[in-house]
């Protein structure tokens, strides 16, 4: 579905409130909580039908969690929808049940959350299972965690990025378990917005430098973003500060779940458009207003790091190996189910279509262990014609090779994305005890069975 706006009707749209820069500069971080509620809003724009959606109530105007590194924070969480919800802080190294949560349905779920992030950047909460249709429903938020010392350099822009498979009526698509889209690509929308609006225009500070804090929050598509007017730097990749570089000439890719924190370096006109490159057309989704002038970025614009790893090789890694089996062409003849073992079409017939170890979905036995402090490498093979984008919970981990060549230079991050048919190896160090999720980002797969787990236990 192509729906055609008239310029009235997108300017109409641009004046919608958007998120506020000056209320997040406000280091507020006592009485904040999430209200998971439904809601009734006007996405297609002007003239067309609304949608229903849910959507993370808090404090603000935004989806947004505040905290600050090395301190903890509370949230009151309440879920007002019908339906449980499974609530993940993901990239957040903290205790295993605090940054995982079950909110049961109802007027009565009210729970406090705490935990002490160790480190400062963009993280996100988000539903943890049935994440096909929570997440597409609209169940995504931002955790933005400030450094220990006060960083005053930027203002922050928080840019959620979604796609949504919505028809002309407004109506989500409420097919969110189809087995043969969980067997393949995923759910891609048809309607793209950026905190929550279509074609927003955002006014950028003229004082200080934007630090613009991005959220791929898709289901399943891969977002190319573009800057079209300005040149930039990318300053972090999910949440983790890296040597700043510029965004390549073909675009910054965001896997779901995965973050970027950007500036603008350069511009050459009054507005920096927000294009995503989906290879068979360019589709501009928002509007940054500069006009014409950025104020001048510190030097250098390199993020404090965080507490990272330690990596002991002074005894050899132990090796662990997992496999990636299923979808179309995966591979996948049967797997283990709870306590069976079910060939692919009994697996189909439940809606799953994807194993790794050969087993599908969350396990009571983990896809391995560890001891706390130690070093793991970790060699993931791909079996599959798909790209896979994966999360590492509770922890964090960085590439070491690809089918057997070297990568240097690659950072510490709690995602990954393993190429189709291929195998990479990743170091990472069991840092908490507890028992931690590694699972596919994209929701889809992640419902369907490419989902698992490892534990980790003191030392004896």
């Amino acid at each position: 579905m192509k729906r055609q706006f008239n310029r009235r009707e997108i300017l109409a749209a641009a004046t919608l409130p958007l998120f506020s820069c000056d209320a997040l500069a406000q280091e507020n971080y006592t009485g904040q909580f999430i209200s998971m509620e439904a809601t009734v809003v006007n996405l297609l724009g002007p003239g067309s039908g609304n949608t229903q959606r849910f959507f993370f109530r808090t404090a603000g105007d935004a989806p947004i969690i505040r905290a600050r590194q090395g301190q903890a924070v509370s949230i009151r969480v309440d879920n007002l929808l019908a339906e449980d919800v499974w609530l993940h802080f993901f990239g957040v190294r903290a205790e295993a049940d605090a940054v995982t949560v079950l909110v049961p349905a109802g007027p009565d779920s009210s729970l406090d959350v705490s935990f002490t992030p160790p480190d400062a950047g963009t993280f996100w909460f988000g539903p943890l299972l049935n994440v096909s249709r929570q997440r597409e429903m609209g169940l995504q938020g931002l955790l933005i965690v400030d450094p220990a010392t006060r960083d005053d350099r930027y203002v922050d822009v928080p840019l959620i990025l979604d796609d949504w498979l919505i028809g002309e009526d407004g109506k989500i698509d409420e097919d969110f378990r189809n087995v043969e889209r969980a067997a393949g690509e995923g759910r891609l929308g048809n309607w793209y917005t950026v905190n929550g609006r279509f074609k927003p225009r955002i006014n950028l500070s003229k004082l200080k430098p934007s630090r613009l804090r991005l959220l791929n929050a898709c289901n399943t598509r891969v977002l190319t973003l573009q800057f079209k007017g300005a040149d930039a730097l990318i300053l972090a990749r999910d949440g983790q500060p890296i040597v700043p570089f510029a965004v390549p000439g073909d675009g910054l890719s965001l896997a779901p779940g995965q973050r970027a924190d950007v500036v603008l370096a350069a511009v050459t006109g009054e507005q920096v458009v927000l294009s995503l490159d989906l290879f068979e057309d360019v589709v501009e989704t928002g509007f940054l207003g500069v006009d014409g002038n950025l104020p001048k970025l510190p030097e250098p614009p390199t993020l404090a790091a965080n507490p990272l790893p330690v990596v002991d090789m002074s005894v050899a890694p132990r090796e662990v190996r997992l496999m990636i089996e299923g979808g179309i062409k995966g591979g996948l003849a049967s797997a283990r189910v709870g306590e069976q073992t079910l060939d692919l079409r009994a697996m189909l017939e439940k809606g799953l279509a994807w194993a790794i170890n050969g087993v599908a979905g969350p396990s009571g036995v983990p896809n391995f262990e560890a001891t706390v402090g130690e070093t793991l490498i970790l060699s993931i093979d791909n079996k599959t014609v798909f790209d896979q984008p994966l999360a590492l919970h509770g922890h964090v981990w960085h590439q070491l090779e690809l089918d057997g060549q070297n990568t240097p230079g690659q950072s510490w991050r709690d995602t990954a994305v393993v190429p189709a048919l291929a195998t990479a190896r990743f170091v990472m160090v069991a840092e908490r005890p507890g028992v931690w999720g590694l699972h596919s980002l994209v929701a889809e797969r992640s419902d369907a069975g490419l989902f698992g787990g490892f534990k980790v236990v003191d030392k004896p």
